[in-house]
């Protein structure tokens, strides 16, 4: 009951300075197809290293994939160096960041969502592409 209540505590002040996002996981949905129906009718631009966190921006994980980030009508995809097998359902990711971007390079841990919260891997960000629809 100590260890959880000591890693609940780490994964609450690590939140303070990080953003959680759960998984999501369609049981049955192979992650290239949900990916695919997302982007359906948009066109991809070219790669960026960073995005800015701000404004406030909605994501969607893909599991074991990537991540896709939609600011204003633009989605922007992710996909993790290497993949990210432990990222599934019931699993968030804890993303930490001293700026106000997201880049290549930076790190997400992978944690049991609450009440385990224990870490089972990380996740590294690729390029972000941006995806637009056809005007």
């Amino acid at each position: 009951m100590r260890l959880r209540t000591a890693i609940m505590s780490v994964v609450w002040l690590a939140g303070l300075a990080s953003v959680p996002i759960a998984a999501r996981d369609r049981p049955g949905q192979d992650p290239e197809a949900e990916l695919a129906r997302m982007l359906a009718g948009r066109t991809a631009g070219p790669p960026a290293e960073c995005i800015s966190r701000y404004p406030t921006m909605s994501s969607t994980t893909i599991e074991r994939t990537g991540i896709v980030y939609k600011i204003g009508n633009t989605l922007y995809v992710s996909r993790f160096e290497g993949g990210c097998p432990q990222l599934s359902s019931f699993r968030v990711l804890v993303i930490k960041t001293p700026s106000n971007q997201l880049c290549r390079g930076d790190v997400a841990d992978v944690i049991e969502t609450p009440p385990a919260g224990s870490w089972v891997g990380s996740c590294t960000f690729g390029k972000f592409v941006p995806y637009t629809k056809a005007k």
